[in-house]
């Protein structure tokens, strides 16, 4: 897996606390995790190879600068992902 963490996570990192103290029943990634990572997957399940050209393309550009205006939330079916809403952010 290649993924992108954002500087500063801190935002990202309380949303997700928000979230989970709202619906307990349904923790990220089904509690699998104690520590939940803010990231943008950017490749998985890719072979190393891949991986690599992917990751040394990325470390040539410069960073860049993002605002998140929305989540999405998203759910895996057992064989797929599916989306299934879309929330707004404001502030």
């Amino acid at each position: 897996m290649l993924f992108l963490r954002p500087e500063p996570d801190t935002q990202l990192r309380r949303l997700t606390e928000v979230l989970t103290d709202r619906w307990p029943e349904a923790p990220p990634y089904g509690g699998k995790f104690t520590e939940v990572v803010p990231h943008l997957t950017i490749a998985d399940g890719q072979n190393d190879a891949v991986l690599e050209e992917i990751e040394a393309d990325l470390l040539s550009k410069p960073p860049f600068t993002s605002r998140v205006s929305s989540v999405d939330l998203v759910v895996h079916d057992g064989a797929k992902w599916q989306d299934r809403a879309s929330f707004a952010l404001h502030g």
